[in-house]
């Protein structure tokens, strides 16, 4: 009967530490969503990070949180990437770095750090070039030359 109790204890237990993680995650695509661009890159308009790239792609961006390597001061961590397709057929998608956990930068004000980003064909099979994107305001001039 303990070994029961302690099995499901445990499996609850995960449960709930994955439920936290998922949260902890979520609470990061929400944050970039209403962050303002110009907190993330200075010169950049006050406005929230997602209005903001609606209105140069025209398209409504998808958040995904995973595991990356960023070549920053903490290599691997989480990251957010974004994607967006734009017109016509081109797809653009941003990864930003998520502060650590535990770090002084991941405090209350923490805002996510653009890491790197690219413009490509919407479809893979297309012959298409893809351009780097080294700063968020560069965005603007190459999707809309």
């Amino acid at each position: 009967m303990n070994i029961l109790v302690a099995l499901l204890l445990s499996l609850f237990a995960g449960a709930n530490c994955k439920e936290q993680e998922t949260a902890g995650n979520q609470n990061w695509t929400k944050k970039l969503h209403t962050t303002p661009v110009a907190k993330i890159e200075a010169g950049l308009p006050q406005k929230p990070f997602n209005q903001w790239l609606v209105e140069l792609t025209r398209s409504e961006p998808k958040y995904e949180m995973s595991d990356c390597e960023t070549n920053g001061p903490s290599p691997t961590g989480k990251c957010v990437t974004v994607t967006a397709d734009a017109a016509p057929m081109r797809r653009v998608e941003l990864t930003f770095a998520v502060p650590a956990e535990g770090s002084a930068k991941a405090g209350e004000g923490a805002v996510c750090t653009f890491v790197r980003g690219s413009i490509g064909p919407s479809d893979p099979r297309m012959k298409a070039p893809t351009q780097v994107v080294r700063k968020l305001s560069d965005l603007e001039k190459l999707l809309h030359p």
